[in-house]
């Protein structure tokens, strides 16, 4: 860590790094794997590394990650995230004061659910709006509510292992968009060479359901198949398979296309860095 950055940061912050480990042997050594899920819902974690802003309490006041600029600079800029999230705290602390109130308390998640899909991320009241998704999923057992609380709760925060299991139940066949919105969790979490091969497999299930909606991130989820197995899986059919599939969803910014023309053209001798 930048000395420049460290000595002026202790000042303000207490700093703590906490591990997430993806590969199947580092995770066994977790002592409670499920607390590293509970984190990653409750502060919106989707890709590593994050930095989160949070006080005393555990509330979440911002996210952020590496950006280039000095230590200076960045501090501040991180003074200003957190000072700005002190005051946005005030709503999640009154939601959560409505949410415990109310008779009706679907309806308040419902309410937050409808806010939280309008949110940016990074936003520090994304975590606790979550939350009270979260706890109105739980709370009824009307399907229709339960995907509409989980659209924007999987959207905005990842898919927890709890949000997985109900999506299995609700989605199978990615009908209401859930199952591709846990692939897109599964894309941005990925650490090691067996996530790699987990995730390509997700993506086949998923593009075999016939419901895929096209869009920015499904073109870069395709274009990532092709790449890893070419790169990484020695699949060279599957490259070609996921490259041509890339190809039709159309769309594809230069830097893509280079990608998929050049697995196309030659699968095992593309030196791209993608």
């Amino acid at each position: 860590m930048h000395s420049e950055f460290y000595t002026a940061a202790q000042k303000d912050f207490v700093l703590v790094s906490l591990d997430f480990p993806q590969g199947e042997e580092a995770k066994a050594a977790v002592p409670n794997p499920k607390r590293n899920d509970e984190l990653m819902a409750k502060y919106g974690v989707q890709g590593f590394p994050t930095v989160m802003i949070v006080n005393a309490q555990g509330d979440g006041l911002g996210q952020t990650g590496y950006k280039d600029m000095d230590p200076a600079d960045y501090l501040a800029d991180v003074i200003a995230m957190r000072d700005a999230g002190k005051m946005a705290l005030v709503s999640v602390r009154e939601l959560k004061a409505e949410f415990a109130a109310a008779e009706d308390k679907v309806a308040v998640a419902v309410r937050a659910a409808s806010e939280l899909a309008e949110m940016e991320m990074g936003t520090p009241t994304i975590g606790g709006f979550a939350a009270i998704v979260r706890q109105g999923i739980a709370l009824t057992e009307d399907p229709a509510i339960q995907i509409a609380l989980l659209k924007p709760a999987v959207a905005m925060t990842g898919a927890t292992e709890d949000d997985k299991k109900r999506i299995a139940e609700l989605d199978p066949s990615n009908e209401h968009g859930l199952m591709q919105l846990v692939v897109f969790s599964k894309m941005n979490t990925l650490e090691s060479e067996s996530d790699l091969a987990d995730l390509v497999a997700m993506c086949e299930e998923l593009h075999a359901t016939g419901t895929v909606v096209g869009g920015e991130e499904t073109r870069m989820l395709y274009v990532s198949c092709a790449f890893f197995c070419n790169e990484y899986l020695e699949d060279e059919d599957g490259a070609k398979t996921w490259a041509q599939r890339a190809v039709d969803l159309g769309g594809l910014d230069e830097r893509m296309q280079e990608v998929v023309d050049g697995i196309l053209n030659n699968p095992f001798e593309d030196d791209s860095d993608f």
